[in-house]
């Protein structure tokens, strides 16, 4: 179902309702979990998150300094008048931003002062903005890319400077504070895409923008958003996050921003997966002694490290690190590689993805079973191609037999319990108008076990047995399937 909101349509499907779905129960059980962690626990995570939305997201718009770096510099005192480069002084500049955002959220209306309050504060470091913080542009900023030449192109013309800008703006603000049916996250995830597209400001707009995404969230009760870094995914992510945001805002005005909608959604449900972890691992540590947990702090910083280097950096005897180590693997805070001289240690599991594997379906194969050996093992299913077994030279002739046909995708998980959790996609679904061919890329891939589950699964519930079958209502099969995946299943 399409959907007109404020000046963009968004085509309301399963994708995005069980995306929805899933954030909000999260953030059902978030209370309880708040009560039950410590303060001290609480405030680590926090800490930890900051350090990481300040480095990714200044990282994203060109910063060199790592997370450790950014660590050192905020929780230092430096002094302001010491800022010499620039990045030390973007860096200051949004971790200032984000403080006051995380301290006084509730007080901060959305208005048009308040942006460019918060713009003022976010460039107040910068020499070179100086001139334009706090306001709104006075010259054009389309977004562009340079061609290995050297040379230009514009990806997509943002709203012009002047009366356009300002009328943009404040069209803008006045939806939001005035809409009161659209669903908060979708709200609050079309905001950050309108301010993205008009581009106010001469320059901080995907800084502020990312901003702008935790202010909304907090404002609207999503306070575990503070504990998780939504700009460290969005950096992970950053290729998409670009082409996603291009290919919808070269259609404006009036376009479908689904694309956006799903990927700002999974990002959401992919950070409190995070959170889960996150929050498993602070108590699996506070579990440790003093010195063990030392140890699994530096093994955390640095990922494949060995025996002697730890011994040596953390002035520990040799033999006692290789004990504790030998007792962390065996309670599974540590992963173990390599043998002999080579042997090392992270506190996350390697894995081997494959990529692109392709599963043809058939009238003589309908189905495919796989085994997920543990929580670290997946399928991510991102694209699904359809081939007629007849003549077709108009896309809808091909679209109506796959309406007539109901052909669908059944996913049935087994615990090694014998718990049974299943799925079904209509196939038809994945087809938006916009397919000229039977190829449908999916934005948000179908990630097994996570799209069946509404909870990460436990770690006692592997080995999960996968039966990927495909099934219709009518006795031929007019169409046979490939699906393109992602795996890991060791």
């Amino acid at each position: 179902m399409k959907k007109n909101i404020y000046t963009v349509q968004l085509s309301i499907d399963f994708h995005i309702i069980n995306n929805l779905s899933g954030i909000d129960r999260f953030d059902a059980e978030w209370a309880g979990i708040e009560r039950r962690e410590r303060l001290q626990t609480l405030k680590e995570l926090k800490s930890i998150a900051t350090v990481h939305s300040v480095g990714a997201s200044t990282r994203i718009e060109g910063s060199k300094m790592t997370d450790n770096e950014v660590h050192q510099f905020i929780f230092n005192n430096l002094k302001t008048e010491k800022l010499v480069a620039r990045d030390q002084q973007e860096v200051l500049g949004y971790f200032t931003a984000l403080d006051i955002i995380s301290g006084s959220y509730q007080d901060i209306e959305i208005t048009e002062n308040s942006l460019k309050h918060l713009h003022n504060i976010l460039m107040k470091f910068s020499d070179k903005d100086q001139w334009h913080k706090g306001n709104y542009k006075k010259h054009s900023n389309s977004v562009e890319a340079t061609n290995p030449d050297g040379s230009k192109i514009v990806l997509f013309n943002t709203t012009p400077p002047g009366i356009e800008t300002e009328d943009a703006m404040r069209a803008l603000v006045n939806w939001y504070n005035a809409d009161t049916e659209t669903p908060a996250i979708i709200k609050s995830a079309l905001f950050v895409y309108d301010f993205l597209s008009i581009h106010p400001f001469q320059d901080g707009n995907g800084r502020l923008s990312r901003l702008l995404g935790t202010l909304l969230l907090l404002k609207h009760g999503y306070s575990w958003i503070q504990y998780v870094s939504f700009e460290h995914e969005i950096e992970n992510r950053k290729t998409d996050y670009y082409r996603i945001l291009m290919d919808c805002q070269q259609k404006r005005p009036g376009e479908d921003i689904t694309s956006w909608m799903l990927f700002f959604l999974n990002c959401l449900g992919s950070i409190q997966i995070n959170l889960r972890k996150k929050l498993e691992v602070q108590k699996s540590e506070n579990q440790l002694s003093p010195r063990n947990k030392m140890i699994y702090t530096f093994v955390e910083n640095h990922p494949g490290c060995k025996s002697g280097e730890i011994a040596q950096k953390l002035n520990i005897p040799l033999p006692t690190v290789k004990k504790i180590l030998a007792d962390m693997v065996a309670g599974n805070f540590l992963g173990k590689y390599g043998t002999g001289a080579g042997t090392n240690y992270t506190t996350e599991k390697l894995t081997v993805i494959k990529t692109d594997v392709a599963q043809k379906f058939t009238e003589e194969i309908e189905s495919k079973e796989y085994i997920l050996a543990n929580r670290y093992a997946f399928i991510a299913i991102k694209k699904i191609i359809l081939h007629p077994k007849f003549q077709w030279q108009e896309p809808r002739e091909w679209a109506d037999v796959l309406f007539d046909q109901n052909l669908e995708l059944s996913i049935i998980c087994t615990t090694n319990k014998g718990e049974i959790r299943a799925q079904q996609y209509c196939l038809e679904m994945f087809d938006t108008g916009y397919y000229y061919r039977p190829v449908f890329s999916l934005n948000t891939p179908i990630h097994l076990p996570l799209s069946v589950w509404s909870r990460e699964p436990f770690d006692n519930e592997f080995p999960i047995r996968v039966l990927l079958q495909l099934t219709c209502n009518e006795p031929e099969l007019k169409f046979d399937t490939t699906l393109v995946m992602d795996t890991s299943l060791e």
